[in-house]
């Protein structure tokens, strides 16, 4: 264990901590030229300060909006941010073997570095701007390699930008890695490739994030990114984020583009985004989507976006009035090895049941209905509706014209190149491939084909009933559960007769077109049955009718915060935040005011509470400062104790009045009484003063035996009882008061006084 860089100071405050138990409040040093009062000062919180600061542990889990706020305030940079996610990467993507990651961006710092300086200047691109986003390796980013998680892509440099990429750089992103993700997007059980092997789930690093966005899905609930990018063909945004406790958005088909996506079907795919809460799925929606010239699909995305924005839909009362359908059969069928539907109802599991009730509890409480869709949207229904909507194989298609859009000089040029001149033993460049074509001129579109045709408009049937049937019955949105189970073993994920999957997840979304989202419930209990011996996450699924995103924002806002974000949303016990050095700066600064608290500035001594920050600044000094969360913890109890002793002080200040000598004494005058024996004196009346000290002795050298001392207040007075036959000498000083003691002004000249016969 480091503990902390304090050892000499805490000898210090043992030794404090000692003398408080054996003595009583010190003494007051009165200085001679000086009186006290009290008086009340301020002294700014540190609990305060410490909640203001920006630490590694408030980058976790923060939102876009927190963080583009904390840069905006001058408490961290872009850069910094940058150089904390890759600290995180580099901390924990290899060595627990997550494998979330492929490459890093190699420019990422300077890109940072670049929009500091138009940040300082005024200048800034957009929402986004500073923000750094994980994109899976499915995207284009021009400059870096595109391998869709094939080895035999790793020198395949993307031309330029996805255009969503290029969406998100214009406002101001910096694409910090590409995520590691299932070879051709190929998996939605599990996220595997040759060239960054098998991504683990950090909930338990022995079980799968499943796919294909799978190492998104883990970058961003490890918190090495502010947001991620996903694609969705069957489940492969909702299934990674469902069991990595994220929101993740399957958007309507056709709102966002895939020019310069590594396709798998372009009837299916869509680009969504991943996200640890509902306000950064909002803001990263509201820049990815819109009309693309080079994606016909998209031709009405711009007219679908809400004029007003989504991030206007994000309301703490989204579910006050809405009604919400509930798939009671969630469960019923897996799917085999070839792809087929299979019936096989499956109980969940007793360790996800408390969530699921909890879940739907919440959507009541926040004012929700809900409504069993039973009868509205039966599974004959669904079946029926379902039923010849496949579009056959249409990957090697556009696969090969992504492959042609490379340009000349791309080392992989068609589907045929891939496979038959690259082998790496166990891949997945084949999984849809067949006797692949030399050529695009050799292929028949399979998109020409009748049954293509037929298809897609059963697709569209499909679509239209669903929104009929949910304006019909006033259904905002309809909610079921995705998956039977957590995540499996990594090991046992390729196996179907492992599969957890609910029959629902590739219905509305992939093959109706219509947008769904994957909303976190929280951790699921421990199952020593099913050998979950680790609480794994679980969320819901939502769909609504085509194009209707805001609906499912405005729900999943009002979820979130009705739940309780902290209750439905925990990061991996696996990927703490890092050690803080400015986190330690500060507990040292405050250890360093805890030793100079100087007590004699105060007139009250409030021992008790001084000893509980005794307790505090000892336990402080022994912290690991390793431990961010111990660190961060030890200078909060300081801070809050330190505080409570400093408005005591506070209240109780030693104010301090400098009093000024009086001037030099005076006798004016020496009257004898007729008697003889005694003498009138008159004394110069001097500006403040209190007294006078009059000294009269038969001694020039006023000694002890000889003087004899009178203290008045009068400026006249008699000294009686002189004898006769002596000579006395006389002189005499002003005082002022000074608190509880006397401050004198200068003797006057002697005078003497002669007593005659």
């Amino acid at each position: 264990m480091r503990k902390h860089r304090r050892f000499t100071r805490m000898f210090g405050a043992l030794a404090l901590s000692l003398a408080l138990a054996t003595t009583s409040i010190p003494a007051l040093d009165i200085n001679s030229n000086q009186v006290y009062g009290t008086e009340k000062v301020e002294t700014p919180s540190e609990v305060a300060k410490l909640e203001n600061m920006f630490t590694t542990i408030d980058l976790m889990d923060a939102t876009i909006s927190e963080l583009t706020q904390a840069m905006e305030k001058g408490q961290v940079t872009s850069k910094e941010l940058v150089e904390m996610y890759i600290d995180r990467i580099n901390a924990y993507d290899k060595q627990l073997e997550l494998n979330s990651i492929i490459s890093i961006n190699p420019d990422a710092v300077a890109q940072a570095e670049e929009l500091d300086k138009e940040r300082a200047k005024g200048n800034i691109k957009g929402k986004l701007h500073g923000i750094p986003i994980i994109v899976k390796d499915n995207y284009d980013v021009g400059g870096l390699p595109t391998t869709a998680g094939c080895k035999a892509l790793m020198n395949s440099i993307a031309p330029d930008d996805a255009f969503v990429v290029k969406k998100l750089k214009d406002a101001g992103a910096i694409i910090l890695a590409k995520a590691n993700m299932s070879e051709f997007a190929s998996s939605g059980r599990n996220s595997r490739s040759t060239i960054g092997g098998a991504v683990h789930n950090p909930y338990d690093t022995t079980r799968t994030p499943a796919g294909s966005s799978g190492g998104t899905g883990v970058a961003i609930t490890s918190n090495f990114a502010a947001a991620g990018l996903g694609t969705d063909t069957g489940s492969s945004v909702r299934a990674p984020s469902t069991m990595n406790n994220l929101f993740g958005l399957r958007v309507s088909l056709g709102l966002t583009s895939r020019d310069g996506i590594v396709p798998l079907s372009l009837d299916n795919d869509i680009a969504g985004p991943l996200c640890r809460s509902a306000q950064d799925l909002a803001l990263m929606l509201s820049v990815m989507a819109g009309t693309d010239s080079n994606d016909s699909w998209t031709k009405d995305s711009d007219s679908m976006i809400p004029a007003d924005g989504y991030t206007s839909y994000l309301k703490a009362d989204g579910l006050k009035g809405k009604k919400i359908g509930y798939l009671q059969n969630s469960f019923g069928y897996y799917y085999n090895n070839k792809g087929e539907a299979v019936e096989n109802p499956k109980e969940t599991a007793t360790c996800m049941k408390k969530i699921v009730e909890r879940a739907k509890s919440n959507l009541k409480k926040g004012g929700a209905e809900l409504v069993d869709m039973s009868e509205i949207l039966p599974d004959s229904l669904i079946t029926s509706l379902r039923s010849n909507t496949g579009v056959g194989n249409v990957f090697e298609w556009d696969l090969n014209n992504y492959f042609a859009s490379l340009g000349e000089n791309a080392p992989i040029k068609s589907v045929y190149d891939l496979v038959t001149n690259y082998t790496y033993g166990v891949d997945y460049t084949n999984v849809s491939v067949r006797n692949p074509a030399t050529s695009l001129a050799e292929m028949t579109n399979p998109r020409s084909l009748e049954s293509y045709t037929n298809a897609v408009t059963n697709r569209l049937k499909f679509r239209n009933e669903v929104n009929k049937i949910l304006k019909d019955n006033g259904i905002d949105a309809v909610m079921f559960v995705p998956y039977t189970q957590p995540a499996n073993k990594e090991a046992d994920s390729q196996n179907a007769s492992y599969a957890n999957s609910a029959n629902y997840t590739s219905h509305f979304g992939p093959t109706a077109g219509l947008p769904e989202m994957a909303i976190p419930m929280g951790l699921c209990d421990t199952d020593e049955t099913l050998g979950y011996d680790k609480e794994m996450p679980m969320g819901f699924n939502l769909f609504t009718s085509y194009g209707n995103e805001k609906e499912l924002i405005e729900i999943a806002y009002g979820y979130q915060e009705t739940s309780g974000y902290d209750n439905i949303r925990t990061a991996p016990y696996t990927t703490p935040a890092l050690e803080d050095k400015d986190l330690d700066k500060y507990l040292d600064n405050l250890m360093e005011k805890v030793d100079t608290i100087n007590y004699d500035n105060y007139t009250v001594y409030p021992q008790g509470k001084i000893q509980v920050m005794i307790n505090k600044y000892v336990k402080a000094a022994d912290v690991d400062e390793s431990d961010v969360y111990a660190t961060y913890s030890a200078a909060y109890d300081l801070a809050k104790a330190y505080d409570k002793v400093m408005d005591v002080l506070d209240e109780n200040v030693k104010t301090v009045k400098v009093v000024k000598a009086p001037g030099k004494g005076k006798i004016t005058k020496i009257t004898r009484a007729k008697n003889n024996k005694s003498v009138k004196l008159s004394l110069k009346k001097l500006s403040g003063a209190k007294g006078y000290e009059v000294k009269y002795s038969t001694g020039t050298k006023f000694s002890k035996k000889t003087t004899k001392t009178i203290y008045t207040a009068k400026t006249t007075f008699t000294i009686k009882n002189l004898k006769k036959n002596k000579k006395y000498y006389v002189k005499v000083r002003a005082y002022v008061k000074n608190g509880t003691s006397k401050k004198y002004g200068a003797w006057s000249a002697v005078k003497t006084i002669k007593i005659k016969k």
